[in-house]
């Protein structure tokens, strides 16, 4: 996806469909409501994004996207060996503390919200997390140790974007190295 096209920002108005996914729910959300947030006519808005299932399509491919590249460039930086994606899952997710910003709880919203509505459809992120798994699944050696790490990151993520039960930086910091011990170092 380009960063602009023509005059808008595309990058703008996926911010203002986050926005209205968190603010109002998908089931509420219209295009209306998202070129209203962002500031122009709807008619502007379908020149960019020809449906509303194109505009959650991006929003979903955006973040996933994001997500993609920043583990991506934690797995370049673990050394070969077993549990290298699981390694770079740790670092890229609760390696950094100060990632956790409204920013990437609103985007966070957004894509639960989306997959939650969009239940029993194949996404970017389904596909994503599929590739993910089977990397993991690959460098374990057939144990399920990736798959733990996986799950208690998504936990930490589910808690943090809900606010369920949030976590403390020590105890996400507690956590993080709990699950490296169980990663057998290179």
């Amino acid at each position: 996806m380009s960063v602009s096209t023509g005059k808008i920002n595309c990058g703008l108005l996926l911010d203002a469909a986050e926005e209205v996914v968190t603010r109002d729910g998908v089931t509420r959300f219209t295009l209306e409501a998202v070129a209203r947030q962002a500031g122009l006519s709807k008619s502007g808005l379908l020149h960019h994004f020809h449906s509303k299932e194109a505009l959650i399509e991006a929003v979903v491919e955006r973040t996933v996207e994001q997500w993609r590249q920043s583990l991506q460039s934690s797995v370049e930086e673990q050394p070969l060996g077993p549990h290298r994606t699981a390694r770079a899952l740790l670092q890229c997710s609760l390696g950094e503390m100060s990632q956790w910003n409204e920013r990437m709880r609103r985007s966070s919203t957004a894509l639960l919200a989306v997959l939650v509505h969009c239940s029993g459809k194949s996404t970017a992120m389904h596909q994503f997390y599929q590739q993910v798994h089977a990397q993991m699944e690959l460098e374990s050696g057939g144990t399920a140790t990736g798959d733990l790490v996986l799950a208690v990151i998504d936990g930490i993520w589910l808690r943090w974007v809900t606010g369920l039960a949030p976590l403390a930086e020590a105890q996400i910091i507690h956590i993080r190295e709990q699950l490296k011990a169980l990663l057998p170092n290179p």
